[in-house]
């Protein structure tokens, strides 16, 4: 079928390949649903590649877990011995840098597309996204194709697809279906009914080419899958047996292997061919279009299947070359349990170590699914090696689980060293699924165990392990001696990776401590661990250092470690790091009033998880209640109640101030007390410099007595009257809110009136709105009104309940009756009363009840 109405799609391909002969490599993401025409618009832009470059392609394919690298290994028969040498391995670094290498070939453009990276692995996703990031250096076009329909919201691909846009040298080509003028052109000549056909098909190019192929003039097929099994059926019973077998194969068919599964080899095709249901070369063969291959594969019985999957699995089996990621996908299609044990393990670990990790977690979940085929210390050893996997994905819960299953097993076996190794891990693992009291038991039982074996390296990550669940809850006298004592043995033990570890806890304590070199020694715990090629603690110490500096308002700062973090992150695929980094990176737009981009940046965070989902919805409450936004306090609600299951007094707290800020801004001060008292007088008493400043802040404001004592926080400077000190360093930070609520603690009207600029300037409404009533209570006349958004509807942008309670006010009712008209406490009627009146800024119940009866007299 001929390429029509893609005019633009190849002229933009022709533009971006001249730019990569001169050195300016670009990026072009073509996307649409499936049949629309990706594939053949690759095929067509060969003829716009100059005559000096070349053209690789490679494809994802739909495997039930997929092909490591499955894409770039299609290249290994067109690219230099470097490169195909390293990609018959599985050292990540050494592909990178001889893929690197291919692309640098200087006045030779290459065009180098992989298609339907929607089914791509964990590796393909890091490497395009290596790629992505060098491309502009590169003389390459790197076209990426991909359904965009079968992309949700958390796919991966969005992730590269981000990397793409934040590029700048970008492409995005969405392909439109045919016009009805395009099919009336490819059904000229036939006895179709050219309108008939664009109305069944809707103009997929794909669908409309089955439905002419069809070419029946008397009843056109009413689906595509009628179109291609009537011309499966028309074929030779050996021909279309040979047709089914292939359809299993959801990838480009190696000559080989054609001749293993079809008897006669390629001729016995030939038929098939000509009826345009394959395409043939000396080398391979493949299915026309993807979805004729669906169609042939969802007709067949559930049996049939089963066996055409064997087949290809005892070909396979032959060739010692065969992954072994492929040997598990069609095991577990024929349902041959002794061949996923056979290879299951193998695929996991090669998954693991190319740094495809969601790989790794699918094939350790199908081998241990048939745990019992495997000995104990075998069996012990996949589930630890499965947990690692689960943790690393950010998939705790499960990790914790699959933990205490192989610390069973050890114990059984009478292995403690395993068993205290285990603990330690299992701790982590519950830390991070939000369960700090469970974390603290299995680590003192991990320090246990292992101090009866003898000062080993694995003691002293226990010692590490447990010094971090102190630092959590700020226990700094008891955290301290465990990670010194965890560097002493990490040293005696040429130990790198546990010195890293323990550089990191040493690092919180002395800089949380004030002790003058936290931050050199958290600096130095993650030279220790690059060096080292440790992960972890490399991107433990770039989510502290990062945090640390937002705590302290060094925004700029914090966000280069973030940024460097992402990015080795994302090289060695820690998806539970790289969503810290996008929590902290949603922190820094908070902090610097970009209320938009910190939403948009959490849009993909789970906000049920308590880990990050209490800080997500830290974030978003917090942004809601500074705009006045009615979701507000549910959302800071929300996280207050996930932060507390954590236990963790850093987000109990960080929730807690946000939720007491936000019933601050409504007017509901007896709340703030109810928020905020606790977590103060706990971050007080552990000396939480970093902490209880902003609780004591809101809780003073709030009108209730607070304890003090010296911190170099700006909320510490407000509440000692040094409202100037506490503006500067917010604005001298960059943290433009917090710049106006410092300024909002003046008497000078100059100074409010500066302030409420800011506060407009962000949309601000509930902060501005009290900042006028300071001016106006000042004497002040004129003062600015900003937004106006009363309204008969919604005076004041009120709640569907606020609403409610001004009515009542407006008929003269008590707190008390109030309360018993809406079935709720009198205190909680009378902070209903209060919000109302804050938010309408007036000063009585019955300046409340005259402005509802002006605007309901005016809108009538």
């Amino acid at each position: 079928m001929a390429v029509l109405e893609r005019e633009h799609e190849l002229a933009v391909l022709a533009e971006a390949a001249r730019g990569a002969a001169e050195g300016q490599g670009r990026v072009v993401l073509i996307s649409g649903e499936a049949g629309i025409g990706k594939s053949r618009l690759v095929h067509a832009a060969r003829s716009r590649v100059p005559a000096e470059g070349r053209v690789l392609v490679g494809h994802c394919d739909d495997l039930a877990t997929p092909q490591i690298l499955g894409p770039f290994r299609d290249l290994a028969n067109a690219v230099g011995t470097e490169l195909a040498t390293a990609l018959r391995g599985a050292d990540r670094d050494r592909i990178l840098t001889a893929l690197h290498t291919e692309l640098q070939w200087a006045g030779h453009p290459t065009l180098l597309a992989i298609e339907d990276i929607h089914w791509a692995d964990d590796a393909t996703l890091d490497v395009l996204g290596y790629l992505i990031r060098r491309v502009h250096q590169l003389p390459v076009v790197l076209l990426l194709t991909y359904r965009d329909e079968d992309l949700t919201t958390n796919h991966p691909v969005r992730r590269v697809l981000g990397q793409a846009a934040a590029s700048g040298a970008s492409h995005q080509l969405p392909l439109r279906r045919l016009s009805r003028d395009a099919v009336k052109d490819l059904a000229t000549g036939t006895e179709l009914d050219a309108d008939e056909v664009f109305a069944i098909t809707a103009g997929n190019p794909f669908f409309v080419g089955e439905v002419i192929a069809a070419g029946d003039a008397e009843g056109v097929p009413r689906s595509v899958v009628a179109a291609v099994m009537a011309r499966v059926h028309t074929l030779d019973p050996d021909v279309r047996q040979a047709v089914e077998q292939l359809a299993v194969l959801p990838t480009a068919i190696g000559r080989w292997l054609v001749d293993e599964l079809v008897p006669g080899g390629l001729p016995t095709l030939a038929n098939a061919e000509e009826r345009g249901l394959l395409t043939v070369t000396p080398q391979r063969v493949a299915f026309r279009h993807e979805l004729g291959r669906r169609a042939i594969l969802d007709g067949l019985p559930a049996i049939r299947r089963m066996r055409y999957n064997a087949n290809v699995l005892a070909a396979l089996e032959k060739r010692p070359e065969s992954d072994t990621g492929q040997l598990v996908h069609y095991a577990a299609r024929a349902g041959d349990h002794q061949a996923i044990a056979r290879y299951g393990p193998a695929a996991a670990r090669d998954a693991a170590r190319t740094g495809a990790h969601r790989e790794a977690v699918a094939h350790y979940q199908l081998v241990l699914d048939q745990a019992d085929d495997f000995e104990p210390a075998e069996r012990a050893q996949l589930l630890e090696d499965y947990a690692v996997e689960c943790y690393t994905v950010g998939r705790n819960v499960q990790a914790a689980d699959l933990q205490e299953r192989a610390i069973a097993v050890r114990r059984e076996l009478g292995d403690d060293l395993a068993v205290g190794t285990g603990l330690w891990w299992r701790s982590r693992m519950l830390k991070l699924a939000g369960d700090q009291h469970g974390a603290e038991v299995v680590a003192e039982e991990s320090v246990a165990v292992l101090e009866k074996l003898g000062e080993g390296h694995e003691l002293a990550l226990a010692y590490t392990n447990l010094a971090a669940l102190h630092l959590f809850a700020h226990r700094y006298d008891q955290a301290r001696p465990l990670a010194e004592r965890a560097i002493d043995l990490a040293r005696a033990t040429s130990d790198q990776v546990t010195l890293a570890h323990a550089l990191n806890a040493l690092a919180v304590c002395r800089w949380d401590l004030h002790l003058g070199d936290g931050h050199e020694l958290m600096e130095e715990s993650l030279r220790v661990a690059l060096e080292a090629g440790a992960p972890d603690p490399a991107c433990r110490a770039y989510a502290n250092l990062a945090c640390g500096m937002v705590d302290r308002y060094r925004l700029d700062e914090a966000e280069q470690y973030v940024r460097s973090g992402r990015e080795f992150a994302q090289r060695v695929e820690h998806l539970g790091a790289l969503t810290a980094m996008t929590v902290l990176t949603s922190r820094i737009h908070l902090g610097r009033g970009e209320w938009d981009d910190a939403e948009r940046t959490l849009s993909r965070i789970s906000r049920t998880e308590p880990m990050h989902g209490s800080i997500a919805l830290m974030v978003l409450g917090r942004v809601a209640a500074r705009r006045g936004a009615t979701a507000a306090e549910g959302m800071l609600a929300t996280s207050v109640a996930l932060s507390r299951k954590t236990g963790d007094l850093q987000r109990i707290a960080w929730s807690a101030a946000a939720a007491a800020e936000g019933a601050w801004l409504r007017g509901a001060y007896d709340e703030v007390q109810d928020l905020a008292r606790e977590p103060f007088d706990e971050a007080f008493g552990v000396r939480a410099t970093v902490l209880w400043p902003e609780l004591a802040y809101w809780l003073r404001r709030a009108g209730h007595q607070v304890e003090l004592t010296t911190s170099d926080s700006p909320f510490a400077l407000l509440l000692d009257g040094d409202w100037r000190g506490a503006a500067e360093r917010w604005r001298s930070a960059g943290c433009r809110y917090e710049h106006a609520l410092a300024l909002y603690e003046s008497g000078d009207p100059g100074v409010l009136l500066e302030g409420l600029k800011i506060l407009e300037d962000l949309d601000a409404r509930p902060l501005a709105q009290l900042t006028r009533l300071r001016l106006r209570d000042l004497g002040v006349s004129h003062v600015p009104r900003g937004r106006s958004t009363t309204t008969r509807e919604n005076p004041a942008g009120l709640t569907t309940r606020q609403l409610e309670v001004l009515r009542l006010l407006a008929e003269g009712l008590s707190d008390a009756e109030i309360a018993g008209r809406l079935t709720v406490s009198v205190r909680t009627a009378s902070n209903h009363v209060a919000a109302v009146l804050h938010r309408l800024e007036v000063r009585s119940r019955r300046d409340a009840a005259e402005l509802w009866t002006k605007l309901s007299s005016s809108s009538s």
